[in-house]
């Protein structure tokens, strides 16, 4: 069976993640990849034994290509996405979507009119934890949820702003902790509780010289008629590892760092359950990130295209998490709760 050739968009960190994915899935094809800066563009591709091409025109124009990773800071995904489906390639985008509904809308309609795949990256819904406790909540092992939070403080230095100037920034990075770091944990809170209805929140810039937040927190109601909390920050010394908790009329489950450390649930033997991985405190810099649930999520994503099925994280899914940090901003300058669902 003949590989799906990928080329990537964006030479930075997360896109020699995703190249080093690729080169685990057998349906793969590193066609090559692209960056703004054709000297990182050079080196990226002579890292990772790869071609780099010259324009991304010339990315497009490859008919060896058959879908585009867009991992360019989050203000470009669409505009780059777009070009990739107007030029007949499937299309697969890193968090966020991209910094507005407007603009994500935009390409959600771009690849549904080439008739093109679209996927948003979400890998931490494919890691074995997340997994379970999706597998338990279809099965209604909690029973009816009541409670749902995420907690995200961690902290990232001075430096790691000043290193890109989009870093923090609201033109490019569309905001601060909470659309970059946060949203990964905002997005399994929503999937695991069946979606936001409304947000009340407040951010500040308590630390850094950034001009967004790094320093955001939330009231949620769910649709299903539990409430939570959202504490995003990367303002917090030393770091913790993310914390998600999950209460049900049943039982409550807790994630720490992507893996469960508590199952305190009617029925159930917590030692079926837990992870026996050791929960450490997070580091002061960005952690290095590991491929594993990228290589996950990257491999149902190619089987999907293959097989003519919706991305179980489509452009519409993906939506959802940037509606709630968009919300939260929004709560924050009128001080009034805001729809999101």
């Amino acid at each position: 069976m003949a590989t799906i050739g990928v080329a990537v968009a964006g030479c930075g960190m997360i896109g020699g993640v995703h190249v080093t994915a690729l080169k685990e899935i057998p349906d793969a094809r590193v066609a090559g990849a692209w960056s703004r800066s054709s000297e990182r563009t050079q080196q990226f591709a002579s890292q990772h034994q790869i071609r780099g091409y010259r324009s991304y025109e010339e990315l497009l124009a490859d008919p060896g290509v058959e879908a585009v990773i867009v991992t360019l800071p989050s203000g470009y995904h669409a505009e780059y996405g777009i070009k990739a489906a107007e030029a007949g390639k499937h299309v697969i985008v890193e968090k966020p979507i991209d910094v507005t509904e407007a603009k994500a809308r935009t390409l959600i309609e771009a690849c549904r009119k080439a008739g093109r795949h679209l996927s948003v990256v979400f890998q931490n819904r494919y890691s074995p934890a997340a997994q379970k406790v999706r597998k338990a909540l279809d099965a209604g092992v909690l029973g009816k949820l009541v409670l749902g939070d995420a907690y995200i403080k961690w902290w990232r230095t001075s430096q790691y702003y000043a290193s890109s100037p989009w870093r923090g920034s609201k033109a490019v990075d569309g905001g601060g902790a909470l659309i970059n770091q946060a949203i990964h944990t905002i997005d399994l809170l929503q999937w695991f509780m069946g979606g936001v209805k409304r947000v009340s929140g407040l951010v500040r810039t308590s630390t850094h010289a950034i001009d967004s937040e790094d320093l955001g927190v939330a009231t949620v109601e769910f649709l299903g008629g539990a409430v939570g909390v959202i504490e995003g920050t990367t303002a917090v010394q030393p770091a913790c590892k993310e914390r998600l908790e999950i209460h049900g009329q049943n039982g409550s489950v807790t994630l720490e760092g992507g893996f469960i450390t508590s199952w305190k649930v009617e029925g159930c033997a917590e030692a079926d359950y837990v992870d026996p991985q050791p929960v450490s405190v997070g580091g002061s810099a960005s952690p290095a990130i590991s491929h594993e649930r990228h290589q996950a999520q990257l491999a149902d994503i190619l089987a999907g295209i293959r097989a003519g099925r919706p991305s179980p994280v489509s452009g519409e899914e993906g939506l959802k998490a940037l509606k709630i940090v968009l919300g939260i901003y929004q709560s924050s300058s009128t001080g009034r709760w805001v729809d999101v669902g």
